[in-house]
């Protein structure tokens, strides 16, 4: 019998000990990492005091932010480890996928369709309107760094967050209900909800909140029907990467990074129905290929 992501059998997996775990995790999230930021600014500012603002303590320049701020997320992990394997009693793995080895032929799938929908996308916007992007004020050097840390830390934030929200949330609700709608809908919920506190819900508050909310959807129902989250982790690291790396606007929680386009005359709508196109074909290719290999075994 084939081993269930959702319903997963391995550890000890108790409502009462799901709790204790959440608090961990939410500890090195919050308590913890937000020491370790703190830490690691003033180490920063000793190095190089233009680069803090003490009276603030805010970092000044975004791009030694942008890496910093990933501390946080590093942090999150240690927490969601040490919670499965502490009170959960299995491996972290077990976030991921319900077998023993991750499955990176999936990741990287999900990774290559998922970034090339998205500049396939941002190309026909362009040549829509080309007068709503312009080229950033480009620094090789900076820009560099920005590449170095989109692949090095961005992947690490998504995969963070996926571990939480489709893999220890999932598992923990799918303890609750069997039905797939109803998983979506709750943790699909729960993850585009939790991001109505970025600034870019400044540009338009009910189709950004679409936005996140079809991403968090499409993502969790994926997840669900292939039996791990290993799709979604390859999606969800193209897209922060792709816009990392490619594309800034004015208020953005990532702040003003060196991306090599600055996006202007936000239209929230058109975002809105492009990302919601984006995860359909997105989920109609993946669905389609795991299928497809379903039916060879």
């Amino acid at each position: 019998m084939e081993p269930n992501f959702v319903k997963i059998l391995n550890g000890k997996n108790t409502h009462w000990r799901y709790i204790l775990s959440l608090l961990v995790i939410l500890a090195f999230m919050f308590i913890i990492g937000l020491i370790c930021y703190i830490i690691s600014m003033l180490i920063t500012g000793l190095v190089n005091p233009d680069l803090i603002n003490l009276n603030e303590m805010v970092i000044i320049d975004p791009l030694v932010d942008f890496y910093l701020y990933h501390i946080v997320n590093i942090t999150t992990v240690i927490g969601m480890w040490i919670a499965a394997r502490m009170i959960l009693k299995r491996k972290l793995i077990s976030f991921i996928t319900p077998y023993n080895r991750v499955n990176w032929s999936k990741i990287l799938y999900g990774f290559l369709v998922s970034f090339l929908l998205f500049a396939l996308f941002s190309l026909v916007d362009y040549i829509i309107s080309p007068n709503d992007y312009m080229l950033n004020n480009f620094d090789g050097s900076r820009f560099v760094w920005l590449v170095l840390a989109s692949i090095l830390l961005v992947p690490i934030q998504t995969t963070s967050e996926e571990l939480f929200f489709r893999g220890f949330l999932l598992q923990w609700v799918g303890k609750v209900t069997k039905n797939p709608v109803v998983l979506t809908l709750i943790v699909g919920g729960i993850f585009g909800s939790l991001h109505f506190g970025n600034p870019e819900m400044e540009h338009g508050a009910i189709w950004i909140a679409i936005d996140y909310l079809a991403m968090g959807f499409i993502w969790t129902y994926i997840t669900i029907k292939t039996n791990s989250s290993e799709y979604s982790i390859g999606a969800h690291a193209a897209n922060n990467m792709f816009l990392c790396i490619f594309l800034t606007m004015e208020d953005t929680v990532v702040g003003d990074i060196p991306s090599l386009f600055v996006l202007k005359n936000v239209n929230a709508m058109s975002s809105a129905i492009t990302t919601v196109l984006i995860g359909l074909l997105f989920m109609f290719i993946v669905l389609r290929k795991y299928k497809i290999e379903k039916s060879r075994f």
